[in-house]
């Protein structure tokens, strides 16, 4: 019987495992604040971070880098996951017509650096006059006109 006991022993030490270690979530850093387009510091973007949610705003950044508001808003919408931060961008576009429609364009940051990051952003989508997103020839979901920028921390 001590020998059944001890294997017993061994076999639920052997069972508990140490849990895994605590993966840190991707781009673990407040991202309130300033940020500039690395290839033209006249595109600025202000980040407000708050419980997984960051809102943000385009403004226009002069040569002395005081700050104003386009004509038209453009703003963003973006969620946290463990592995991810993702949302929209929400702008207008026009329709073939000529009516001004509210868009909202897929945005992702896929790299996160302490003073820097790299975001994909949608473009460009092409509507009908319903302002409804048009589909591509097939009647399947259109590609996505999406470019990628290096957005750097204002000092």
């Amino acid at each position: 019987m001590p020998r059944v006991a001890a294997i017993l022993a061994f076999l639920a030490a052997a069972g508990c495992r140490k849990p895994a270690p605590v993966q840190p979530r991707f781009c673990d850093q407040d991202l309130s604040g300033l940020w500039l387009n690395s290839t033209d510091r006249h595109f600025a973007y202000r980040f407000r971070e708050d419980a997984g949610a960051i809102q943000g705003d385009y403004v226009q950044r002069a040569d002395d880098g005081g700050l104003t508001p386009p004509s038209e808003p453009i703003t963003f919408d973006l969620r946290r996951t463990g592995d991810a931060i993702s949302g929209v961008m929400r702008g207008s576009g026009e329709s073939p017509g000529g009516r001004i429609c509210p868009l909202e364009f897929e945005t992702r940051i896929s790299d996160c650096k302490p003073d820097a990051l790299q975001i994909v952003v949608e473009m460009s989508a092409n509507v009908g006059e319903d302002c409804k997103r048009l589909p591509a020839a097939d009647g399947g979901v259109a590609a996505r006109d999406l470019r990628e920028f290096r957005f750097e921390r204002a000092p």
